[in-house]
């Protein structure tokens, strides 16, 4: 009798239970320049990296890839792995468009690189521009090298303002997290790169659900300018953290 009364008490309760929370699929767009794409040896990945993670999807150049299976890789290997263990229950789909040597301005509204932001969306999940039911959660941002090399620097945050505004708009997302990696090259020929960076450090400030993270510390390759594979496993981490930070 004790027996029967726990199984249909068991019963009861699982009838009535609402989960806290519901899977859904998280879609994040990383974008930028270099740094972004990576530079870091694949070979000297941990073993526990050269795999993807079983809720992860990964787009690149707008088609499906296994994450670390390039000779090199970039901040969305670490990135894919700690959201995934971060939210286990949920989807993640991850979007990476680059521009090697990019400056802003060819990320504005109607140029090449940006268009080619949205049709990497556009390939990767193409009923996304038709329902829009799930937006983007997240912008991840690493740009801002070249222009630290020129007179560009001067108006880098009022185009990295404008890019974002118009990102936001065009893929129905205005509260999508914004997350900026803060460019930090070494090497003596981005003699504008403190305005760069005051740049990033203004629109994170201004702009609403926008975080700057930190690069202090990670390590290089031998030219000062592109993070090595220690430095880009700590950057996706990094800016992983941040997103995971905002959404819990």
């Amino acid at each position: 009798m004790l027996l029967n009364k726990l199984v249909w008490g068991l019963a009861l309760s699982t009838l009535f239970y609402t989960p806290l929370t519901q899977a859904k699929e998280r879609i994040y767009l990383l974008a930028g320049q270099s740094n972004m794409m990576g530079r870091g040896k694949t070979q000297e990945l941990p073993s526990n990296y050269k795999s993807t993670p079983s809720n992860v999807r990964f787009y690149y150049q707008g088609r499906p890839k296994p994450l670390a299976k390039m000779a090199y890789f970039g901040p969305e290997v670490t990135f894919a792995h700690e959201v995934a263990k971060a939210f286990p229950h949920d989807q993640h789909v991850i979007i990476k468009a680059v521009g090697t040597g990019s400056s802003i301005k060819q990320w504005q509204r109607g140029k090449p690189l940006y268009y080619s932001l949205l049709r990497q969306l556009q390939l990767a999940m193409p009923q996304y521009f038709y329902s829009k039911k799930q937006p983007v959660e997240a912008i991840v941002w690493m740009q801002g090298e070249q222009d630290a090399r020129s007179g560009d620097a001067f108006k880098y945050q009022p185009q990295i303002k404008q890019f974002i505004t118009s990102l936001r708009t065009d893929i129905a997302a205005p509260n999508s997290l914004v997350v900026i990696g803060q460019v930090n090259p070494k090497a003596p020929a981005f003699r504008l790169l403190k305005i760069v960076q005051a740049g990033q450090a203004q629109v994170a400030h201004s702009l609403p659900n926008t975080i700057l993270v930190t690069t202090e510390g990670l390590g290089t390759t031998f030219d000062l300018v592109h993070y090595n594979a220690q430095g880009q496993m700590e950057l996706g981490k990094r800016l992983a953290q941040a997103y995971i930070n905002a959404k819990r």
